[in-house]
């Protein structure tokens, strides 16, 4: 089976026109025969934007490519509450859930959209926790969204999701592929960032070490993910290949393309796996 990924288009920052691309995009995932596209979040900075998105994508594509996406942190920034993010019941929405390809039941997809825990910078963070709240909460983009409770508890909600998905299919022989916009293993990460202070503090809110511990737990054959827009090559850690490859940002501002247009840095960022 063959599942394509994308990450991070950021289509309203890069001020992309939806209508533009859908086509395109619809005419490229065929040609290289896709049967699941992924993407793991960031599309726009509202939720509405990003559903509406991903519909008109599957409806453009019909039933030759299942189409399923992720929240990002930018697309909780406006258009649905905590409720909405945990709870939307979508087709095509896969956070907090499972999907089993019709035409390949020997592989399985569990999606988690995940957020993060400061467990990256060590356990002086996760012990003591208001540091890099408070900060957080002064300069960090995620301080506008809805949640109840602290970081560390939104991210043991979700560990506990993806421990009873995971458990499910654990011994049933199938392939899995984790996908996830947060980052989930803190070998992924340099050295030097960590180190840093500053760095350090980027570090606490790009994900979770007790999602990469699960993924091993339960001997994830692949995974996927987002939010740090660096452009890695594939990853093996322990039994877990990953996965990190987002288009990121093409402003004047925030130069991370290597030519001008979306299409093109959409093509050369998608990541494209046969399970």
């Amino acid at each position: 089976m063959r599942i394509a990924i994308s990450s991070d288009n950021h289509l309203d920052i890069n001020h992309v026109n939806a209508e533009d691309i859908l086509g395109p995009q619809a005419r490229y995932l065929r040609e290289l025969g896709v049967a699941l596209y992924v993407n793991t979040g960031d599309t726009y900075n509202d939720f509405r934007k990003t559903r509406k998105y991903f519909h008109a994508l599957q409806e453009v594509l019909g039933p030759s490519t299942d189409v399923r996406f992720l929240a990002g942190n930018h697309d909780m920034l406006r258009g649905a509450n905590y409720a909405t993010i945990q709870g939307l019941q979508d087709p095509l929405y896969l956070h907090e859930r499972s999907f089993v390809p019709p035409a390949s039941p020997e592989t399985v997809i569990v999606g988690n959209n995940g957020w993060y825990d400061y467990s990256f910078v060590g356990t002086t963070a996760t012990d003591n926790p208001d540091y890099y709240w408070h900060w957080k909460k002064a300069f960090w983009v995620d301080s506008t969204i809805d949640q109840p409770g602290s970081d560390q508890e939104r991210m043991q909600r979700e560990l506990e999701y993806m421990r009873i998905f995971l458990r499910a299919h654990a011994h049933t022989g199938q392939k899995i592929l984790f996908v996830s916009h947060f980052v989930p293993e803190v070998q992924l990460l340099p050295p030097a960032m960590l180190q840093d202070p500053r760095g350090a503090k980027l570090a606490a809110m790009l994900g979770s070490q007790r999602m990469g511990d699960l993924l091993q737990e339960f001997h994830v054959d692949a995974a996927a993910y987002g939010h740090w827009h660096r452009r890695d090559q594939p990853r093996t850690v322990g039994t877990t290949t990953f996965y990190h490859c987002p288009v990121g940002y093409g402003t004047q501002r925030r130069a991370e393309w290597t030519s001008p247009y979306f299409m093109t840095e959409w093509r050369n960022t998608l990541t494209v796996i046969d399970l």
